[in-house]
C-alpha cells in the first residue's frame, strides 16, 4: 500500500500525520511512504528528521481579507495543483491522506480529482477552510472531536480522535529530569507555546520569575522559548537564580518534558490539547488569539467545560492570573480530579484506527 501524506503549517498538522505514518510502517515496513506540504513551512527539516521522504509544493495561504499579496499567492496556489499533480503521477499512491491546512490543500484535491482514495483527518473542534472544502471531494474524513461532525456532510466522517506519538506514553522520567537538568522531589511546570512558541506568555513569564521563588514555592520550570526569546529568557533567569528553571528554543521530544511535569501552562492547538489528555497534564490553557477561524479558543472551550484546564484569554493573561492559576493547578486535589478528567476523555489508538479506515 502506497502512501502520500499531505501536512503542513502547524505542528498541529504535522505530528499527527507522521504518528499515522509509524503506524502503517508499524503493520508494514516496507510500505512506500511519501510526505508533500509548504516548501517554505517547517513540514520539511520536522519530517525528514524522522526519515520520511518530502517532495514540497508551492502552496500559499489566502489572506481573510482584499490585498495584493492574494493576487500573488493565486499564482503560486495554481502551480502548487500542477507540482501536486506531477507528485502524485511520479508516486503513484493508493492512498492521499491529509491532515489540514493549506499546504495540504492540492494534493488531496488532485487526488480526488485523479479517482484515488482520499481520506481528510480534522483535528480541531471546528474545522479549517481547507477540510471544509476538500470534505465534499474525499472519500473517508476522520474527526478528533464529538463536535466536529456536524460541520461535515453526513455519513462520511468517523470520530476517531488525534493521533499522538507513541514515545509521548513512555515513562521516562529519570531521562527527562536529567535532559533538562532538574531535581527529583520539586514540582515541576512546563511552558511550552506550542511549534511556532509565543512571545506574549514569554513576556507573562518574564515577569513572573522575580515573584517565582515567594509566590510559586517549591518549583522548577521548563520553559520552551522559540528562537526570538531565548537570548532575553536565558538572561532573565540567571537575574533570578533562586528559580531553578530549564530554558530551551525548542522541545522535539514533547515526552520527556511531559513525563517530569507536574502541570503546564501552554498554548490550545489540536495536537497540544490530545496529548495533555493522553499523559494527563493538568495545564492553563492560553489560546493563540490570532488563529485560523478562532479555532484554539473553540478547542479550549470544550476543555473548559468538561473541568479539564483552566482556561484564559490571551489578552487576559498577566503575572498575578498566571501564579494564581498555576497555584490552583498544583493543589493536590485539583490537579488530581483534573488527570482523572483528562484521562476520561483521552480516545487512544487513533492513528491505528484511521490507517485502518484509510486502508480499507
Amino acid at each position: 500500500m502506497r502512501v502520500l501524506f499531505a501536512c503542513g503549517g502547524t505542528g498541529g498538522h504535522i505530528y499527527p500525520a507522521i504518528a499515522m505514518a509509524e503506524e502503517l510502517l508499524r503493520r508494514d515496513k516496507k510500505a512506500p511512504v511519501l510526505f508533500t506540504g509548504g516548501i517554505k513551512g517547517m513540514e520539511k527539516e520536522i519530517i525528514t528528521k524522522r526519515g520520511f521522504d518530502f517532495a514540497g509544493v508551492n502552496a500559499r495561504p489566502f489572506i481573510r481579507k482584499f490585498t495584493f499579496r492574494n493576487v500573488i499567492n493565486f499564482f503560486w496556489v495554481i502551480r502548487s495543483f500542477f507540482e501536486a499533480a506531477v507528485i502524485i503521477k511520479d508516486f503513484n499512491p493508493d492512498t492521499v491522506i491529509g491532515t489540514g491546512g493549506f499546504a495540504s490543500y492540492p494534493a488531496v484535491f488532485m487526488a480526488s480529482l485523479a479517482g484515488r482514495k482520499t481520506l481528510i483527518h480534522e483535528p480541531n473542534v471546528v474545522p479549517g477552510a481547507a477540510n471544509k472544502m476538500l470534505s465534499y471531494f474525499v472519500t473517508r474524513i476522520t474527526a478528533g472531536f464529538e463536535e466536529t461532525v456536524k460541520y461535515f456532510p453526513a455519513g462520511k466522517t468517523t470520530v476517531t480522535g488525534n493521533p499522538i506519538r507513541e514515545s509521548l506514553l513512555k515513562n521516562r522520567k529519570k531521562e527527562g529530569l536529567k535532559k533538562f537538568g532538574l531535581r527529583s522531589g520539586k514540582k515541576t511546570v512546563l511552558i511550552m507555546p506550542g511549534s511556532r512558541a509565543a512571545q506574549s506568555i514569554n513576556r507573562i513569564f518574564m515577569d513572573v520569575l522575580p515573584r517565582a521563588a515567594k509566590e510559586i514555592k517549591g518549583t522548577q520550570f521548563i520553559w520552551m522559548t522559540g528562537n526570538d526569546d531565548y537570548e532575553a529568557a536565558v538572561k532573565k533567569t540567571a537575574e533570578n537564580s533562586k528559580v531553578k528553571c530549564s530554558v530551551v528554543r525548542f522541545i522535539d521530544d514533547a515526552g520527556l518534558a511531559y513525563c517530569v511535569a507536574d502541570a503546564g501552562v501552554l498554548r490550545a492547538g489540536a495536537g497540544t490539547l490530545t496529548e495533555l489528555e493522553a499523559v494527563g497534564l493538568p495545564s492553563l490553557l492560553v489560546p493563540y488569539p490570532h488563529a485560523t477561524g478562532n479555532h484554539q479558543e473553540k478547542n479550549a472551550e470544550a476543555f473548559k467545560d468538561s473541568g479539564a484546564a483552566i482556561v484564559i484569554k490571551d489578552s487576559d493573561l498577566n503575572a498575578d492570573v498566571f501564579i494564581g492559576s498555576v497555584n490552583k493547578l498544583l493543589e493536590s486535589k485539583t490537579n488530581e480530579v483534573m488527570k482523572k478528567k483528562l484521562k476520561k476523555m483521552y480516545r487512544g489508538h487513533s492513528a491505528e484506527k484511521i490507517i485502518e479506515i484509510a486502508l480499507g
